[in-house]
């Protein structure tokens, strides 16, 4: 651990004690590493590495025996490891060594396993975005990997129009992305490639397939890395081909425009829907608002969607150290779509495209 990690940890036990409970308790394998460093991801979503329990005076490693060697590397000790009859072993610490009685935990990562095994013993008390709101401001360090994480994206942008070829299949261009991160040191995709041809451009979401490109098409390209640890998240959309369609040109114009004077209006105290709801106006004054049908943008970092939610419900301000991406889009299912997408430090003057 490091003094990051510490100062993290610090602000939690401050909360404990605010709060007045006896532990924290850090299931989110995000949140865990984040605060700790250890093991940023799960196995698989139904098996744990472990978790973390913070006291007001201290913190504590709950793992399986797996995992006994990377908890040595970052614990010196406070590390409990459970094996046969886990909660058994959980519930004994807890109560006889550790004198819990009441335990916060993360609204949105508590699963009912641990509910119904805890809720007998404990008094159970449920707390949103504790660590998230931490997390959503980034130190210089953090800042640092992002901006090495998103210029893989850069390099990738910047080749890919002289990979195109006519009768590549969406699918062959992501193995070429994915590859090209592999090789270029990035630990994994930060999410799965979406390569869109075509009518396939008009899916926000879309899943690369056997479609082939054709000469005079539409290709959208989102994609991100995860680079020492941290996320990356662009999009691109281009034009294969001599000849683009007005449809195209007219609507690539708009959703530029749209994210610039989105860039041009944030800053630290603007209430983050307004943010939204520019872009839907602007969309709207040319009437195609109805093909705008997706949040604005979100925060990035550990994991590639973060608080803020950059939507119209979010009544919360901008703050300097968010990085969140801007993203604004127009989708016709009879031709394609087309998204454009940055990512941006909020600073104390306004903003830093990354």
């Amino acid at each position: 651990m490091n003094k990051f990690h510490f100062s993290r940890i610090k602000k939690i036990q401050q909360f404990i004690l605010q709060k007045k409970i006896d532990c924290f308790l850090i299931l989110n394998p995000t949140n865990r590493y984040y605060l700790s460093g250890f093991e940023l991801k799960d196995v698989q979503y139904n098996e744990s590495a472990g978790f973390l329990i913070i006291t007001s005076n201290d913190f504590f490693l709950f793992t399986d025996p797996r995992y006994i060697e990377e908890a040595k590397d970052i614990f010196s000790d406070n590390i409990f490891i459970y094996s046969g009859d886990k909660f058994k072993f959980i519930i004994d610490i807890l109560k006889n060594r550790l004198n819990i009685k009441k335990i916060g935990f993360e609204y949105n990562f508590f699963n009912y396993e641990f509910f119904i095994n805890l809720n007998k013993n404990f008094e159970l008390i449920p707390f949103k975005n504790v660590v998230e709101n931490l997390r959503k401001i980034k130190d210089e360090i953090e800042v640092e990997h992002i901006k090495k994480s998103n210029q893989l994206v850069y390099e990738v942008f910047k080749i890919l129009p002289k990979y195109f070829k006519v009768g590549q299949t969406e699918k062959e261009i992501a193995w070429f992305i994915e590859k090209f991160f592999k090789e270029h040191g990035a630990r994994e995709n930060a999410f799965s490639p979406i390569v869109a041809f075509g009518k396939n451009a008009a899916k926000p979401h879309a899943s690369p397939s056997d479609k082939k490109l054709s000469f005079n098409d539409v290709v959208l390209i989102d994609i991100g890395c995860r680079f020492l640890d941290y996320c990356s998240d662009q999009t691109r959309t281009f034009w294969f081909g001599d000849n683009p369609s007005s449809e195209f040109l007219k609507n690539l114009e708009l959703v530029k425009e749209a994210q610039r004077k989105a860039i041009e209006f944030i800053k630290p105290g603007v209430k983050i829907k307004d943010a939204y709801l520019l872009v839907k106006d602007f969309f709207r004054k040319y009437g195609v608002d109805n093909y705008f049908t997706h949040a604005l943008g979100h925060g990035i970092g550990l994991d590639t969607h973060e608080i803020p939610g950059i939507n119209f419900t979010n009544e919360d301000l901008f703050e300097t150290g968010m990085v969140i991406t801007v993203e604004p889009g127009l989708y016709y299912p009879e031709w394609g779509g087309i998204r454009w997408e940055h990512m941006i430090l909020v600073t104390k003057n306004g903003v830093e495209i990354l």
